[in-house]
């Protein structure tokens, strides 16, 4: 009988044991992954890496611990050093090797192709070690990572492209550029923001981009190259509200602004093509206005709509059929005077 209990009472024990011991794990790893992979706003001391269980150093002192954690790194075993490197960043953050282990670390992630934790670590370091790094390294190796998920591609299958996960790409070239304002490759990572949000659809975000980087990089090259992309993006608009005349308007304005100002650059004749293909919209909503008010019997209403078709757009086909009908116009109000 005593030995059916404590048979039972076994099988209880690890029945508990085998429901919980999941739950434990799963929080472990989300403490794990939440101390290791880090997105913090600039000076946000509370949620900077700590002492913990699961990263506990080798060695009892900082300057001891970077020794070996170098010593494994120069030895081949760089998994066992990025452990390392992590662990003396939680346990002394506050030492004078923090920010060579810190750096190690984003290192050794980016090396081994984890690039999205590697931003994250470069990043740390710009949020919580100013001056006490390579910065130049750790932007260019930000800017290698959010290129990458540019251009990179979520999925293939045999000849079929896969789909782009360039959205992801989006807030890390925004980080550079708040990083770095003034870094070498800060007014192209803007300009990578402009073309992203123009790639998603979200045109007017792909404009306040262009605008930020014509502001704030006025001598560079891809200022003329924003001024098209804006003047591109305001077309886009235009032909999704066919009938709104503004939007017309503010895109004609920018096509034919930007054609005027760099008649040599590689875009011109595309501006040209979109210029006029607006100029001839935006002409007939002027003379369909006129035509409405003719037919409608308005006849003050479509001699001034006439009028304004033809000193709008005098060198139009239509320019003299809006002459002659004036003149009949004109001609009837006469008679019903």
């Amino acid at each position: 009988m005593y030995k059916r209990n404590y048979i039972c009472l076994s099988a209880c024990i690890l029945w508990v044991i085998t429901a919980v011991q999941p739950a434990v794990l799963a929080q472990h790893a989300h403490d794990n992954a939440s101390t290791d992979t880090v997105n913090l706003a600039v000076g946000d001391e509370s949620k900077r890496k700590s002492p913990s269980f699961f990263h506990r150093p080798s060695k009892d002192s900082s300057a001891a611990q970077l020794g070996f954690a170098n010593k494994l790194l120069s030895d081949g075993k760089q998994k066992a050093a990025m452990k390392q490197f992590s662990a003396l960043v939680h346990k002394w953050h506050t030492s004078p090797e923090a920010p060579a282990a810190q750096l190690a670390y984003a290192r050794i992630l980016y090396d081994r192709k984890d690039y999205t934790r590697a931003f994250d670590e470069f990043q740390y370091l710009v949020d919580n070690f100013a001056g006490q790094f390579p910065y130049e390294e750790a932007l260019d190796k930000q800017f290698r990572v959010a290129n990458y998920l540019m251009t990179a591609r979520r999925m293939k299958f045999l000849f079929i492209p896969g789909f782009r996960i360039q959205e992801q790409a989006l807030p890390l070239f925004e980080k550079i550029v708040k990083n770095g304002p003034n870094w070498k490759s800060s007014v192209e990572a803007q300009f990578n923001i402009g073309v992203i949000n123009e790639e998603l659809g979200n045109h007017d975000e792909a404009i306040k981009a262009y605008d930020l980087l014509r502001y704030h990089y006025p001598d560079s090259e891809r200022s003329v190259d924003a001024s098209f992309r804006k003047a591109y993006c305001l077309y886009l608009a235009a032909n999704a509200n066919m009938r709104d005349e503004t939007q017309c308007r503010l895109a004609l304005s920018a096509l034919a602004g930007f054609a005027g100002d760099y008649p040599k650059h590689g875009s011109y004749e595309l501006a040209v093509k979109y210029r006029d293909e607006l100029d001839a919209r935006l002409a007939n909503m002027n003379y369909e206005r006129a035509v409405f008010y003719d037919k409608s019997g308005k006849i003050k209403a479509a001699i001034i709509a006439y009028e304004d078709y033809i000193r709008k757009f005098p060198l139009s086909k239509l320019a003299g059929n809006a002459s002659a009908r004036i003149e009949i116009l004109k001609g009837k109000l006469e008679k019903n005077k």
